[in-house]
């Protein structure tokens, strides 16, 4: 076990800061656009993932501050998948990278349980 801790939280971080930075950048650049547009918030409408994928390529504002926040909700999943591979390639650490498999398998099966009415 070859802990190199600090190279591996250098990596993190700065991902995690790139991915914050994309978000923010998104939701601020739709926000810009909607006041700038004069656009009223009753036409307003819940937008899936396509929709708002294609809307942010077509510069549309509503589009682009969806996927900051889709960007911004999947972040922590992009972390758990980044300490996987680092203790499983970086730090040799099986253990710890069957625990952050475990993690992301829960984190991926939440997205299938249906909410609490």
């Amino acid at each position: 076990m070859n802990h190199n801790i600090t190279g591996t939280n250098k990596t993190t971080v700065a991902v995690l800061r790139i991915v914050s930075v994309i978000s923010i950048g998104l939701m601020g650049a739709g926000l810009g656009l909607f006041l700038a547009g004069g656009q009223t918030i009753t036409g307003v409408h819940f937008m899936g993932f396509r929709q708002a994928f294609s809307g942010a390529l077509f510069l549309q504002p509503v589009a682009l501050m969806t996927m900051g926040m889709i960007i911004l909700l999947i972040t922590p999943s992009i972390r758990v998948i980044g300490a996987l591979f680092s203790f499983l390639f970086v730090e040799k650490d099986v253990p710890y990278a069957l625990i952050s498999l475990g993690v992301l398998l829960i984190l991926a099966a939440s997205l299938f349980v249906p909410g609490v009415k």
